[in-house]
């Protein structure tokens, strides 16, 4: 069957988001800044576009085009390296092509893609290194044919949109060289479970959000208060940064107690009771809510009894009552449909309403920021809505809040022997679904859905697991070290890779443990003893 042949409309419309997201296909790149736009007439630069036109003209037919091309000037900012990159990039409707040259040569490859005979044509017009070839053909070539066939607009919802996004990036590499390494440390220190660099790089993320966007703000930066501060990173990077605040949780984390005395001193461990909560310290302007889950919905009720303007970055949903959140649209996810309920919430105490989709390592990115206007809801008014949301059957819900004793569901308090008996239950099915033969060098199995592992399972076993960490996934996914996820829900084993201490992630785990391959696979473990991460 022949290839499909791409059409001149398809081709500008993959260029045209090509453009503007040239950060997907270079994972170097944070986002691209268009500096200026220039029309080319008669083989001239003429006059400046806006992105606007500049997406008309592309989006326009041949015919109704009004110059032979572009002439645009990019800034391209930079993940890791301390200065930006300049680039220029030429439309040419006449040859059917789009030319990326830098203005650094020993930045990144200059490349051409042209339409040729319906399909993409790339040239590496300047070769860096041997993965110039792998860039054009593995990555820049799917991406485009990908974004030709898509419906999308050329503009998605651009994130960041409420700060500069240069500051941010130089803000965010700033903070990242000088606090990575010392968090690390404290992590360590501190025997803290969870992972480091998760919540080292979204909390840094956010902290130079909120600091560029209190510098944007009218209002003058007095103080914060994060309620729900859970391990206090957030709380400690912005007061080392100067920014004055304090954090209120129901229980203590195990980092409070590495942090620096200046931290410690603004760590209060006190359950926010949201019909009742003072802030005991006087000047604080802004309320935090970073997945600040049971009081996510009462961060702008909170914020207007308070006088104070609010960040919320909403995560696990709840409603008012502090019970599972009960869907409005399910027309849309669950997660958009508890953003727009708290966006509501928001308006619903008089705010100026923002919404904003932050760039931090998580699925849950988008932001509520409230800010405080002239209009504020009468306290009559804000205690007859909330006792409103309360009712269920005629009768007000009591606030159901968060245990100062947190139970543990994430199979680590599941009995040592029923886990080791289910994981090699699961190992032994992959390894029976194989359709390889026995005499392969290393039998790697065969993958499973979920449902065929579930099935597979007694009633009892299910119980088990079910009431202590929410089920299989769970389970599979603490497993990692054996188990991967292929894709379509299926489950596979995962083949062991050779880790040294230099490349090893975490070097802290390396040969802690006895190897599961080793002593339950039929063929032991491929790799030399000198190679595994688990002891043999």
């Amino acid at each position: 069957m022949a290839a499909e042949q791409l059409s001149e409309e398809q081709f500008w419309h993959a260029i045209a988001i090509l453009i503007k997201n040239y950060q997907a296909v270079n994972k170097n790149i944070f986002d691209v800044q268009i500096t200026q736009v220039q029309q080319r007439q008669n083989g001239k630069l003429v006059d400046c576009l806006d992105d606007e036109e500049l997406e008309q003209q592309m989006r326009a037919d041949a015919p109704s085009r009004t110059c032979e091309g572009f002439q645009i000037s990019f800034k391209y900012l930079t993940k890791k390296q301390s200065t930006n990159i300049l680039a220029r990039g030429n439309v040419d409707f006449v040859t059917q092509s789009y030319t990326c040259h830098f203005v650094d040569a020993a930045a990144f490859d200059d490349f051409e893609v042209r339409l040729s005979e319906g399909k993409f044509d790339i040239t590496i017009l300047s070769t860096l290194s041997n993965k110039s070839a792998r860039f054009a053909e593995f990555i820049l070539q799917p991406k485009l044919w990908s974004w030709s066939q898509s419906k999308r607009k050329v503009v998605s919802q651009k994130s960041l949109r409420l700060v500069n996004v240069e500051k941010y990036n130089d803000l965010y590499k700033e903070l990242k060289k000088k606090h990575v390494q010392r968090l690390l440390e404290y992590w360590q220190t501190s025997k803290e479970s969870t992972d480091p660099l998760k919540f080292i790089h979204e909390d840094l993320a956010i902290a130079a959000y909120l600091i560029i966007l209190w510098s944007s703000t009218q209002a003058e930066f007095k103080a914060f208060g994060d309620l729900g501060c859970g391990n206090g990173l957030l709380v400690h990077v912005l007061n080392a940064e100067g920014y004055k605040g304090y954090g209120y949780d129901v229980r203590k984390r195990k980092l409070w107690s590495v942090y620096p005395e200046e931290t410690k001193n603004k760590l209060i461990e006190q359950t926010v009771e949201p019909k009742s909560f003072q802030l005991d310290f006087e000047g604080i302007d802004w309320l935090i809510g970073n997945h600040s889950d049971e009081l996510s919905p009462w961060l702008p009720i909170l914020a207007t009894r308070l006088g104070t303007n609010f960040f919320l970055l909403p995560c696990c949903p709840f409603e008012l009552s502090g019970r599972k959140f009960i869907r409005r649209n399910t027309g849309i996810s669950a997660y958009q449909d508890f953003v727009q309920y708290a966006e509501q919430l928001t308006i619903e105490c008089g705010f100026e309403t923002l919404r904003d989709r932050l760039k931090i390592p998580s699925t849950k990115r988008l932001a509520i920021i409230g800010l405080k206007t002239q209009v504020t809801k009468s306290v009559k008014c804000l205690e007859d809505f909330i006792q409103q949301q309360l009712q269920r059957n005629g009768k007000e819900m009591q606030i159901k809040l968060r245990e100062k004793t947190e139970s543990v569901r994430n199979c680590t308090q599941v009995d040592k022997g029923i886990i080791d008996v289910l994981v090699f239950k699961i190992f032994k099915m992959l390894l029976d679904s194989a359709t390889e033969t026995a005499e392969a060098s290393w039998l790697p199995g065969g993958q499973l859905s979920m449902r065929q592992i579930a099935q597979a399972l007694s009633k009892a076993e299910l119980a088990g697991i079910k009431s202590e960490c929410g089920g299989i996934k769970t389970l599979l996914r603490n497993k990692h070290e054996i188990f991967e996820f292929c894709g379509q829900d299926l489950i596979g084993i995962r083949k062991p890779q050779v880790t040294s201490m230099d490349n090893a992630k975490n070097p802290l785990t390396i040969k802690k443990r006895a190897c599961f391959f080793n002593q339950n696979h039929p063929q032991g473990c491929p790799l030399e003893e000198s190679s595994c991460s688990f002891i043999h």
